[in-house]
């Protein structure tokens, strides 16, 4: 039996390989990391994480929650047949289409093919497969897809908290009054692979397991990639606090909608199910308008000041990042110059051109000093990223 078992397994997890979804998701998530690219270069004349950055963020993290995730769906049973495999990954396609990467997420490609299996009318295709793919998708228990949604979601919540706030991007928008203002977004894309039972194979029936057996009388695995897209724009709020906070409420939902799902499984109603699938993808698409409503309403923070100035950003191995400098802290004198703009960021560098002396507020409001060396052809001179019209930035390049 234990043979059987680690055998199934090692299938399931080859069967991850055939699946085409598994490269489409990996060529996205390169796309995703081009596009953030282009965009600061454009914005900043530098890009400040490399193309593959977003690559290697999608699959590490993801493979760690996804295990995790494998782990509760084999314990519970929780079984999809490969029909509706198929259809939630053909869902995430669709959506892939929309180039916006927060519908990438499993609480709209699962809670579409849960709705898709309850309106499909039955017929026939005369193509063998075709047809067994359809009486799958029409025979797959919402159970399993509420229970599936509910796990994702809390692992969507997760990542986020944990991961979300790592290497956000910088940008640049033109303010109410005229002025740039800048803001931080958070765009991942992660590929988290669960295995997932399906009701054909070797591994016989036991009483307690599966969870929904769905009358088979054998099973096999399959490493199903599911993806966690993920986007937002933060400008009222250091980029951390503001992720961390939506990264909760996700994980809530989830939490909710897994014990909707539970509570009308074991008590056998059928409408519980139906609401917590429904639950899963209003409540995830509420999240994301009322975060992004709060920041549209509330004051931008990265804003240009008549003392000092903001950084929006600190280029990795640069001068600034090896002096410790952060998002947020303000520079408010470079070698004895007061700073008003980044114009004058540049000017007072010149002063000293290999090395220079910084007095910063930090985020805090306390004032501190550090110091440093610069180096010929070093990004920026410095390394930080401020915010800045896009008339002021032409001048400073120029300079």
């Amino acid at each position: 039996m234990t043979d059987t078992f680690v055998n199934e397994l090692l299938q399931g997890f080859g069967r991850l390989f055939l699946h085409p979804l598994f490269y489409g998701f990996i060529l996205v998530a390169f796309l995703i990391g081009l596009k953030r690219v282009k965009r600061e270069r454009k914005e900043f004349k530098v890009k400040v994480h490399p193309v593959i950055d977003n690559l290697i963020f999608s699959l590490l993290p993801g493979i760690l929650i996804g295990l995790i995730g494998s782990v509760i769906f084999i314990i519970a049973g929780v079984t999809l047949p490969i029909g509706m495999i198929a259809l939630i990954g053909i869902l995430y396609a669709i959506l892939g289409l929309t180039m916006k990467t927060r519908f990438m997420a499993p609480a709209y490609a699962v809670s579409l093919a849960a709705v898709v299996g309850l309106v499909m009318p039955q017929f026939g295709t005369d193509i063998a497969f075709l047809d067994q793919w359809i009486n799958d998708v029409q025979q797959t228990p919402l159970d399993s897809l509420a229970v599936i949604l509910g796990v994702l979601l809390i692992q969507e919540g997760i990542l986020i908290v944990w991961k979300g706030a790592d290497r956000t991007s910088p940008r640049l928008f033109k303010g109410k009054r005229g002025h740039y203002v800048g803001a931080h977004e958070a765009t991942r894309f992660w590929i988290v692979p669960q295995f997932i039972v399906l009701p054909v194979g070797a591994i016989p029936v036991l009483d307690w397991w599966p969870l929904f057996p769905m009358g088979a009388v054998g099973f096999s695995f399959f490493l199903v990639p599911f993806a966690i897209g993920y986007r937002q724009l933060v400008t009222h709020t250091l980029p951390a606090e503001a992720i961390k906070h939506l990264g909760k409420q996700v994980m809530l939902l989830g939490v909710i909608v897994l014990g909707i799902a539970a509570a009308g499984h074991f008590y056998n109603l059928p409408l519980l199910v139906a609401i917590a699938i429904a639950a899963a993808i209003a409540g995830r698409e509420l999240i994301t308008l009322v975060t992004s409503q709060r920041d549209d309403t509330r004051p931008s923070f990265f804003i240009q000041r008549d003392k000092g100035t903001i950084i929006l950003a600190v280029v990795p191995n640069t001068p600034a990042a090896k002096m410790g400098l952060k998002v947020g802290e303000v520079i408010v004198k470079v070698n004895g110059v007061t700073m008003t703009h980044e114009t004058s960021l540049y000017r007072a560098l010149q002063i000293n051109a290999a090395y220079c002396k910084l007095e910063v507020l930090d985020i805090n409001g306390e004032i501190r000093f550090v110091q440093g060396s610069l180096y010929q052809n070093e990004h920026h001179q410095l390394g930080v990223l401020l915010v800045h019209d896009v008339v002021d930035r032409n001048v400073a390049v120029v300079n």
